[in-house]
């Protein structure tokens, strides 16, 4: 290969101290070749002192994802096809590969590539150990084996097997940790189903960290709860971090995470899981720090010594959507930890996006760059007709004050001791355990080392540990004796509960007693003076293997004095509808207290729908509705939670309260009765909800509600219902009330065809805020002089930068009027052209990237291009698009103008738009909000969410065109789309 070298761009280096640097260097044969070029491009940032050179790409590698190293310093680098993962996944369609790297003259780049192994599905993870590649194969995990030494894998063998393989959260981030354990990830909705050596199946369908034996014997699960866990590092006590994404919902623009990994934990994602019985300790445990959409990727804990000491034990991460590799300082925080970060590698090059970093042999980071193919839910590259392939880099630290030691002895002491100590962990003081010298670090990793091998022995020194000052000290000894404790051990387990312990250390104490303490035990704990003892005695009852709770002990603590212990006891006693005869004097007492704290809220809610089919709580959420000396607040509240039942049929004293409701002098009320009745889709109701539309006295909002509950009965639109609709489309209406009313448009059918869609059309021409795809099939049903009228808007609106789908193109044409054959032949021809010239299009606007005025862009963002309706930036705004709070510090600035030029290119992930069927035939178009249950609930153009029990969709169809319009950016001067540009960057 012949590679440029690429030091960093705009380091503040000081000239003398560039002279002196690479004079150092020469004079000492420190780093030969790497001083032979001084290229600029790409334009990476360094901290002072490091220097970055591309080492390897294509053509002898391309789309590299992960990779590993061997002890011989050779790099196994996992590769992409570079086609859609998704498709390539469910397929197996095998077009993937592992190829190996060698640098055989030791100047840091691989000059020697070949194939190692072929044929794959997406090896998203890979680790080398005792001769043998570990991979990831979905649905397998095998080792590959150079048997003839030429290079290429001649032996592969699967030691796992029932991956699941749909989604990118398949098996990834494959690591050995100090116990010898092979550690694997899976993210959800995979899942996987295992058989073990007695025949029974370990399976699991949130994702999971899991653990083997090196030959895939005793596999068992660590922790669970993710969405998408991607690698671990080791700590050296021995704990255990991870990246993990989508580790919250996107709330306030936070979504991705560090996670301090426990055994036997549980995360927030999916509280509940379907398969294999898995330990609930409590509330899910919260990340170590919480970042925007980053999209966390690979993972390494700097062990070498060619950094300044000051990166040692620094944990550096890729972030595939900053296009930067980042570094993180844990302190310690009671048994856990907070992260101190700091930007280590950035670049604004958009087309860089790092999926992986790991330490060589000889002290210097490796930088594995993906390139551009995965666009899926990343706006990216979509219109490049060949993506970015990727490349690997090397970061080197380069000390201008000393003799810099040759590469080549630092790559042969990286090898030896590599050889000498694969997991690279520096040798265990064997007194540690029972030192009263020895620092916290290593008392808490002998403790976890004795409790990995299971050592009874060490079962007093352990337990000895429980009353240990440090708390990470008390958390390694709890995870050690769930492993080699007994039931001596309880007494201590449960005194160690009454002390200072945060939620990971209490959780770490219950898993001991899970693991240790029989039902007696248990029983004889709820009688103990400590609520976190009752708490935890409590929870551990109401799981396997005991299931002896009685409603009797959760009742007597539904009223406890402390919070945490009622907390506890309400969320036992919901799960339990055998309980329901017990429920209904629980409901009654928070219906009627006057006023709720936020966790009693939610325990009312979580009652009623636990409880939902129990007629006394039935009847006391009739009562509820309807009584007027309850807060309105309250009565919203019921009501609302009345929505998300699946009760059927619904029960008709709560079909007389929503009637009784609709009635009601209160706006609120009457707006949330009408919303539950069009959810609930009762017919009873329709005539009443009728009525409201047509009586002008009434707010607009309600009535626009109540014209959404029946239009699926009445779609044909009355004078009062088109007027009504006319107005909130109109501009003087506020963007939501705009968009409610165009999607109801969009779904009714005209009264009459001939001289209404003219209005409409005048009302919403040059409008850039409504799409045309939302009017459309209203539209194309006019007749005469309407149509025409509608022809005309759809083909202006062409012109105007709307691209239709080919769907919609084909609507078009079949409804196409005499004589216009010739102008549809050139609109086809127009936008087949705009396709080709969109990268033009976007260049265009990209040299407004810079000089704008945030705030004024915040004006155009919110008001004249009507972002605010659809998106939320800092608590403001819709629902219906992707938060945007933290979008500066994940998107570039190119990849932001892709978005708004071409919103149909790509979805972000969790704002696909969905068109939904309905077995009554009903239809629905837009995104999927994801619940914790089982009901399919779809949020419409105008944010109205409708919830749907599984039985009741027949179909779900992924659309192509998103619910953003096109053609926002030509609504705005150049000046202004410069100052949007400058606000959107400006979020961060």
């Amino acid at each position: 290969m012949n590679l440029p070298a690429m030091p960093v761009q705009g380091l503040r280096f000081r000239i003398l101290a560039v002279l002196s640097r690479w004079f150092s260097v020469l004079l000492f044969g420190g780093l030969g070749q790497w001083s032979s070029s001084m290229a600029a491009e790409p334009g990476f940032s360094l901290p002072p002192d490091f220097v970055i050179q591309r080492v390897a790409g294509e053509p002898e590698i391309q789309f590299p994802m992960f990779a590993c190293l061997d002890e011989r310093g050779r790099l196994f680098v996992a590769e992409s096809s570079g086609l859609d993962l998704y498709e390539e996944l469910q397929k197996l369609t095998r077009k993937c590969r592992i190829s190996v790297l060698e640098d055989r003259d030791d100047d840091g780049r691989f000059e020697r590539a070949g194939v190692f192994a072929d044929q794959l599905v997406f090896p998203m993870g890979l680790v080398w150990r005792d001769g043998k590649l570990y991979a990831a194969d979905p649905p397998d995990l095998v080792t590959l084996e150079d048997i003839d030494g030429d290079g290429r894998a001649d032996k592969r063998t699967a030691i796992l097997s029932g991956f699941g393989h749909t989604d990118n959260g398949s098996l990834h981030g494959l690591t050995f940790g100090p116990d010898g354990w092979l550690y694997l990830t899976m993210g959800q909705p995979d899942g996987y189903k295992l058989k073990r050596a007695d025949g029974s199946f370990l399976e699991g369908k949130s994702g999971s960290l899991l653990r083997s034996r090196p030959d895939g014997s005793e596999v068992e699960v660590v922790c669970r709860g993710f969405e998408n866990l991607v690698e671990i590092e080791f700590l050296p006590a021995g704990e255990i971090i991870g990246t993990d994404n989508w580790f919250l919902w996107p709330t306030d623009g936070q979504r991705d995470a560090l996670v301090h990994l426990v055994e036997g934990g549980l995360y927030p994602l999916k509280l509940r899981d379907e398969g294999t019985s898995f330990l609930v300790s409590g509330e899910p445990l919260p990340p170590l720090a919480i970042y925007p959409a980053v999209a966390l990727s690979g993972i390494v804990r700097y062990r070498g010594a060619a950094f300044p000491t000051r990166w040692h034990d620094v944990l550096f991460t890729a972030q595939f959507n900053t296009r930067k590799v980042s570094a993180h300082r844990l302190a310690r925080h009671g048994s856990t930890f907070r992260a101190q970060d700091e930007d280590f590698l950035t670049t604004d090059d958009p087309d860089f996006h790092p999926s992986d970093v790991l330490e060589d042999v000889d002290g210097s980071l490796l930088v594995v760059d993906t390139g551009a193919w995965y666009v899926h839910h990343c706006p990216t590259g979509r219109i490049r007709k060949a993506p970015a392939r990727g490349a690997i880099y090397r970061v080197r630290f380069i000390d201008a004050g000393a003799i810099v030691k040759s590469r080549r002895n630092q790559l042969e002491e990286g090898r030896t001791a590599r050889a000498k100590n694969p997991s690279h962990q520096s040798p265990m003081d064997p007194n540690a355990l029972t030192s009263v010298v020895a620092d916290t670090d290593a008392v808490a990793r002998a403790a976890r080392e004795a409790g990995r091998a299971k050592d009874r022995t060490a079962e007093m020194a352990l337990t000895d540990l429980l009353t240990r000052p440090e708390p990470q000290v008390r958390l390694a000894a709890a995870e050690a004796l769930a492993h080699c404790g007994s039931s001596n051990t309880i007494p201590a387990l449960l005194a160690a509960l009454t002390g200072d312990a945060d939620q990971f250390l209490e959780h770490a104490l219950i898993h001991a007693l899970h693991r240790l303490a029989g039902a007696p035990a248990l029983v004889a704990a709820l009688d103990h003076s400590h609520p976190r003892v009752q708490r935890a005695a409590l929870t551990l009852l109401d799981q396997p293997p005991h299931r002896t709770l009685t409603s009797e002990a959760v009742l007597q603590r539904l009223s406890a004095d402390d919070e945490s212990l009622r907390r506890t006891a309400r969320k036992i006693f919901q799960q339990h509808a055998d309980w329901a005869d017990q429920a209904a004097p629980v409901v009654r007492e928070l219906i009627v207290k006057r006023a709720l704290t936020a966790p009693e809220s939610d325990a009312l809610r979580e009652l009623i729908l636990a409880f939902q089919a129990n007629s006394a709580v039935q009847s006391l959420v009739a009562t509820a509705a309807t009584n007027s000396g309850l807060p309105p607040g309250r009565r919203v509240f019921v009501l609302e939670t009345m929505a998300q039942t699946k009760v059927t049929p619904f029960p008709d004293a709560w079909v007389g309260s929503l009637a009784h409701s609709l009635r009601d002098s209160g706006s609120a009320v009457r707006l949330q009765a009408a919303r539950t009745a069009g959810t609930r889709r009762i017919a009873a109701l329709h005539e009443t909800l009728v009525e409201l539309i047509g009586q002008t006295n009434l707010a607009p909002e309600l009535r626009l509600e109540a014209l959404r509950a029946t239009l699926r009965r009445r779609p044909k639109l009355t004078s009062s219902a088109f007027e009504l609709l006319l107005t909130q489309v109109g501009t003087n209406a506020g963007p939501g009330a705009r968009l409610a009313a165009a999607e109801l448009l969009g779904r009714a059918r005209w009264a009459n065809p001939e001289n209404d869609p003219a209005r409409l059309v005048a009302m919403v021409s040059g409008d850039r805020l409504i799409s045309p795809s939302t009017l459309l099939p209203l539209l194309v049903r006019s007749e005469g002089e309407g149509f025409h009228a509608a022809w005309n808007f759809v083909m202006q609106a062409i012109k105007d930068g709307w691209q239709p789908s080919q769907e919609e193109l084909q609507t078009i044409r079949g409804r196409m009027p005499p004589g216009k054959q010739t102008e549809l032949e050139n609109v086809a021809r127009e936008l087949a052209q705009r396709a080709a010239s969109q990268r033009e299009q976007i260049d265009s606007y990209a040299q407004l990237l810079t000089g704008g005025n945030a705030e004024h862009g915040w004006k155009w963002f919110s008001e004249k291009a009507g972002c605010l309706a659809c998106h939320r930036v800092s608590g403001q705004g819709g629902v219906l698009g992707p938060d945007l709070t933290k979008i500066g510090a994940i998107r570039s600035g190119r990849d932001l103008i892709e978005s708004i030029v071409l919103p149909s290119a790509t979805f972000a992930q969790g704002y696909e738009t969905f068109s939904v069927t309905l077995r009554d035939g009903d239809e629905l178009t837009g995104t999927r909000v994801r619940q914790p249950d089982e009901a399919f609930v779809l949020r419409d153009a105008g944010g109205a969410e409708h919830r749907f029990n599984a039985d009741q969709v027949q179909a779900t169809r992924r659309q192509a065109v998103s619910l953003m319009p096109e053609g926002l950016l030509s609504a705005l001067t150049r000046g202004e789309v410069r100052d949007l540009l400058a606000y959107l960057q400006s979020l961060k």
